[in-house]
C-alpha cells in the first residue's frame, strides 16, 4: 500500500506541476491574459482616436459643403485666406508694434551713421 500512496503523491505532483505551467502560460504567454489585456488599452485609445477623426471628417464635410452651396461662407474664406476685395474697397493694413520698433531702430541706425559721415565731411 505505501507504494500506491507513493505513486499516486507523484501524479497529485505532476497534475499540480502541470497546472501550474498551463496557468502561467495562459497568463504570461506570447497570447496571454497580459497580451489581451494591453490589446484591450490599446483598442481603447484607437476608439477614442477614431471618433476624435470622426467628428473632424464630420467638420471637414460640412465645411465641403458650405463651400459648395453657401456663396457668403464662400466669400467671407476667400476674403479672410486669400485677402481679396471687392471692386471700390479700400484695405488699410496697420503695422504691428513689432514692426513699429524695427523700423524705428533702423531708423536711429541711419541717423546715427548719416550724422558720423557728414561729421567726416565737415573735417578735412
Amino acid at each position: 500500500m505505501p507504494q500506491a500512496n507513493r505513486s499516486r503523491s507523484w501524479a497529485l505532483y505532476i497534475f499540480c506541476a502541470l497546472l501550474l505551467s498551463l496557468s502561467l502560460f495562459t497568463t504570461f504567454g506570447e497570447r496571454g491574459l497580459l497580451h489581451l489585456w494591453r490589446l484591450r488599452g490599446e483598442q481603447g485609445k484607437l476608439d477614442d482616436s477614431n471618433f476624435l477623426l470622426q467628428k473632424e471628417n464630420e467638420v471637414l464635410r460640412e465645411r465641403i459643403h458650405r463651400l459648395r452651396h453657401d456663396d457668403l461662407y464662400l466669400e467671407k474664406i476667400a476674403r479672410e485666406d486669400l485677402g481679396l476685395v471687392r471692386p471700390g474697397e479700400i484695405i488699410y493694413r496697420f503695422a504691428s508694434a513689432e514692426s513699429k520698433r524695427n523700423r524705428s531702430r533702423a531708423l536711429s541706425d541711419f541717423r546715427s551713421e548719416s550724422s558720423r559721415s557728414s561729421e567726416q565731411k565737415e573735417r578735412p
